[in-house]
């Protein structure tokens, strides 16, 4: 295949090892192909946003689950529909395990709503001081920023209020039943691993009700991959009864 599109990826139902190489393999040819580097920091045209914002997500997210007992087949799917993969099981996860013979995925991304801001004066420049200062002055068109320094816990804070965001946003949307919630975490600056954690033990401090069968959390560098589980309303007892005690049903 020479000439790579989202179509050779589009509804195709691949083994989970052959679905990366197909990713990756459209990455190259969008990054090393005309305007390549801006296609992809600006994703503008279809193919570089879901490469960046889905296709490479769901990769990462098969590398991690893919082994010898838990093997898979994934069918991405480009619409508007409530999902944007399929994954189909075999192996002894199925038949020892009692897992899942298919799960479907939805991705998001957790980012700073002035992200675009800083790629486009990446691109433009060849530097950005990032997305916290920064703005577009409407008569010029021309992109300013300033640098900003993060004092005690703002970037971990600023960084679980993100992900906390987007999981309640996705959260009153309905899925299928089993659906896995992809979070790709966009992270500013340089997050630490100890930032990483304590931004993590944030959002399962809210302890969101979600309708998903987990959330993964995709953190932009070093191969950061947690998981949240499900967290269900508890119903408190019921009062006891003013006159004789027992609990009212």
């Amino acid at each position: 295949m020479s000439e790579k599109s989202l179509s050779t990826l589009d509804n195709q139902l691949l083994d989970g090892l052959e679905f990366c190489i197909a990713v990756y393999d459209l990455f190259d040819h969008v990054a090393h192909g005309p305007n390549g580097l801006e296609r992809v920091r600006l994703r503008r045209d279809e193919t570089a946003k879901r490469l960046i914002e889905e296709l490479i997500p769901i990769a990462r997210y098969v590398q991690v689950r893919y082994e010898a007992s838990n093997r898979f087949k994934v069918r991405w799917i480009n619409g508007s529909q409530s999902h944007d993969a399929i994954l189909y099981f075999s192996g002894d996860w199925v038949h020892i395990a009692n897992h899942p013979t298919e799960i479907h995925l939805e991705v998001t991304t957790s980012v700073h709503p002035n992200d675009y801001l800083a790629r486009e004066q990446l691109d433009r420049e060849g530097v950005t001081w990032g997305p916290n200062l920064i703005a577009r002055d409407m008569q010029t068109r021309e992109i300013k920023g300033q640098p900003y320094v993060y004092t005690n816990d703002e970037r971990e804070v600023e960084l679980s209020q993100q992900i906390i965001d987007r999981i309640r946003e996705k959260a009153e949307k309905s899925y299928p039943d089993g659906t896995i919630l992809l979070v790709n975490c966009v992270e500013t600056g340089v997050v630490r691993e100890d930032e990483w954690n304590q931004a993590v033990e944030v959002v399962r401090a809210e302890r969101i009700v979600f309708p998903f069968r987990e959330v993964v959390l995709l953190g932009s560098r070093q191969h950061r991959f947690t998981t949240l589980f499900k967290h269900r309303l508890i119903p408190l007892p019921a009062a006891p009864c003013q006159s004789c005690g027992h609990h009212e049903s």
